[in-house]
């Protein structure tokens, strides 16, 4: 597609990520216009972010060639950019000071800056979170701050990476709405997502991405539904209630309060057998990370009964190595040079063999196809890769207990199947308890034994299977 006059253009651009021989980014070329919304697709890990990196000019280091040309960066007008992960763009302790940074570095006058807080929290659908602690938001409304953040600072082109991965079927046809009402006014979008469907009207183009290259450039594509991946499914046999186990976790009238006071979860109790495959799913802000925290003794209930393994009200270093959690957000859990070192990196604080170090870490990697990322530095790879990896980390310790908070964000389908896949393998040959959050209904609902709905910090919904 030609564009005359071009907001931005990208050609014959090549990348590669340092130490590495393949790339990540192979002869690129495209142009986006004034006012116009372009939708970059296609699978977890085919090279989004790092075109999205390679626009805006943020990428370092590696090798890359092409022209790569964006008109606001030549006149040094501003380009507003929401990450992947929420919590890397986050400064403040405060929501409204988090959006009021910006315009406030910008000299703006104080009444304009306190009008521009008031219009980013409402397009945002925070309003009345002006004075709440970043702390205390979900990882969905902490990325809904990082888009409020930057539409303060009313940029001209507006980058988006993946932002509905970590937001609920509301939460989506906000961000909807607002990108909607920011392209009527003129705004020029890019946003890179696996999932279509919230652009359905707002996208003039898509850009389909597969190894690196641009593979198509007109339609959406139609992955955005399972389809027939629940055939990579449909003959796994899930363990039935009848041969679960002792319980291993216990939840009995648990309440949890924040500081200041806002009640977090309401006598809720709970209990998970060994061998016990569990699904918690509710709305972004309903207690679901919260809930794991206290189970992980990250957190302390102000009243109710706890035991897990045995151990009444543990603290985290009793019950470290025998229960795993994962985060929501897996950079917080990645912190060595290679990913073969951080999936080791815990194993060698069991005092075990390095015959077996190296054989759990194998196993663990071969598990979750990552093998072939070893040598490669966490920090490069795509969410979902990083997602595999901590999820590697974790299972290479054999816990009896496994967390996992949002497995599926940032994830499309196939992956999110594969991520189940992994998981029901890891317990057929290991043993283990897992659980499961996340803010939809299960998209394999023949994965989990028990299924539970959490709604403002109460259990209202049990299926169990």
């Amino acid at each position: 597609m030609s564009n005359p006059n071009p907001e931005g253009t990208i050609h014959d651009v090549f990348y590669r990520y340092p130490g590495t021989s393949s790339y990540a980014l192979q002869g690129i070329s495209f142009s986006v216009s004034k006012g116009e919304c372009l939708c970059i697709t296609g699978p977890s890990g085919c090279g989004k972010s790092t075109l999205l990196l390679a626009i805006s000019g943020l990428l370092k280091g590696g090798e890359l060639t092409g022209e790569h040309r964006i008109s606001h960066l030549e006149n040094g007008r501003a380009i507003g950019i929401v990450f992947q992960n929420a919590e890397s763009q986050i400064l403040a302790t405060a929501v409204q000071d988090e959006v009021a940074f910006g315009p406030t570095n910008m000299n703006l006058p104080g009444k304009e800056i306190q009008e521009r807080v008031r219009y980013a929290l409402e397009a945002v659908g925070l309003t009345g979170y002006e004075t709440r602690n970043v702390e205390e938001l979900s990882a969905g409304e902490k990325h809904r701050l990082t888009i409020a953040a930057v539409l303060s600072m009313e940029p001209s082109m507006l980058i988006l990476d993946e932002p509905t991965a970590q937001l609920d079927g509301p939460g989506k046809e906000a961000l909807r709405e607002i990108l909607k009402a920011l392209k009527g006014k003129g705004y020029t979008i890019i946003v890179a997502d696996h999932d279509t469907e919230p652009y359905r009207d707002i996208a003039d183009r898509y850009l389909l991405m597969k190894d690196g290259r641009v593979e198509v450039g007109t339609e959406p594509v139609p992955w955005t539904r399972p389809g027939s991946l629940r055939s990579a499914t449909n003959d796994c046999d899930p363990v039935r209630p009848s041969a679960l186990g002792q319980d291993l976790v216990g939840l009995d009238g648990i309440y949890f309060s924040r500081p200041n006071g806002r009640q977090v979860i309401w006598d809720l109790s709970l209990s998970i057998s060994d061998g016990e495959r569990v699904h918690i799913w509710g709305t972004n802000g309903t207690g679901k990370s919260t809930l794991f925290k206290v189970i992980t003794g990250l957190l302390r209930p102000d009243s109710g009964t706890l035991n897990v393994l045995g151990l009444s009200a543990p603290r985290p270093e009793n019950l470290r190595g025998k229960v795993g959690l994962l985060l929501q957000n897996p950079v917080r859990q990645l912190f060595e040079d290679t990913v073969y070192a951080e999936v080791s990196f815990a194993l060698k604080r069991q005092g075990l063999s390095p015959e077996e170090i190296r054989e759990r870490t194998i196993d663990a990697l071969s598990l979750c196809d990552v093998l072939h990322l070893r040598n490669r530095s966490p920090l490069t790879l795509s969410y979902g890769e990083k997602h595999r990896v901590t999820l590697a980390s974790m299972i290479a310790l054999r816990p009896q207990v496994l967390l996992l908070d949002e497995p599926f964000s940032g994830l499309d389908f196939a992956f999110r199947y594969k991520m189940l896949d992994i998981l029901r393998d890891y317990g057929r040959l290991h043993g283990c308890a897992i659980a499961i959050t996340s803010h939809d209904p299960m998209i394999d609902p023949d994965w989990a034994d028990s299924s539970y709905m959490l709604q403002d910090g109460r259990l209202v919904q049990r299926d169990r299977i």
